[in-house]
């Protein structure tokens, strides 16, 4: 019966120890959470690159019949055919002689949806100021390839399906996060430019001014 109060202290040194090891550890786990967290945030800033930005050529540009804010149009962004894409556009570009025979930047991975009942299959990209009264297209080097897809350096990675786009909320999370920089060069959180092989996206604006 002596021995019982050791065994008892033995008992709860040892249940101690044990308690003493779970909370060392839990709070190992939440010490490395931030530098986890982080690493997330580092993978999310690649977001930009699910987007399939690529050079168009608007080969064919008419007035929507039901609407005089729409710009229908056809462009060829290198596939088997042209992309038929609606554009609020009139406004600020009033005749088809200000379209025709421009190459773009297309966003290209975007679900079809119709817009005026016209079927849209992708957004033609421009800079525009937060009152919505200064719109200017994307302007890529003269000599662009058709087809060619926007990367930004030390960014890789793989455009999302139509579905994932929607899906995900991508482009909630990625357009208020390009803008134009002080040069008028497009980019992405105005550090990572736009770029195409022969040289960078542009628009005729100044710094701040949103990309969508």
């Amino acid at each position: 019966k002596e021995g019982t109060p050791e065994q008892k202290a033995k008992a709860e040194a040892k249940k101690k120890a044990k308690a003493d090891a779970k909370a060392a550890k839990k709070k190992a786990n939440a010490a490395a959470a931030p530098a986890g967290g982080a690493g997330g945030a580092a993978g999310d800033a690649d977001v930009v690159t699910k987007l399939n930005m690529v050079v168009g050529l608007i080969k064919k540009a008419w007035k929507h019949p039901d609407s005089d804010k729409l710009w229908c149009e056809e462009i060829d962004i290198g596939g088997e055919k042209p992309r038929q894409i609606a554009s609020g556009l009139r406004k600020f570009y009033e005749n088809e002689s200000d379209l025709e025979g421009r190459k773009v930047l297309v966003l290209a991975n975007l679900k079809a949806k119709k817009l005026g009942g016209f079927p849209s299959e992708g957004m033609v990209l421009c800079a525009s100021n937060e009152a919505h009264d200064v719109v200017k297209f994307v302007e890529v080097p003269a000599d662009a390839v058709i087809g060619e897809r926007v990367h930004f350096e030390g960014l890789e990675g793989e455009p999302a399906t139509p579905a994932q786009i929607g899906k995900k909320k991508v482009l909630e999370e990625v357009l208020p996060l390009l803008v134009t920089n002080a040069e008028g060069v497009c980019t992405y959180k105005g550090e990572k430019a736009f770029l195409l092989s022969n040289g960078q996206c542009t628009a005729p604006v100044g710094e701040g001014f949103h990309v969508a």
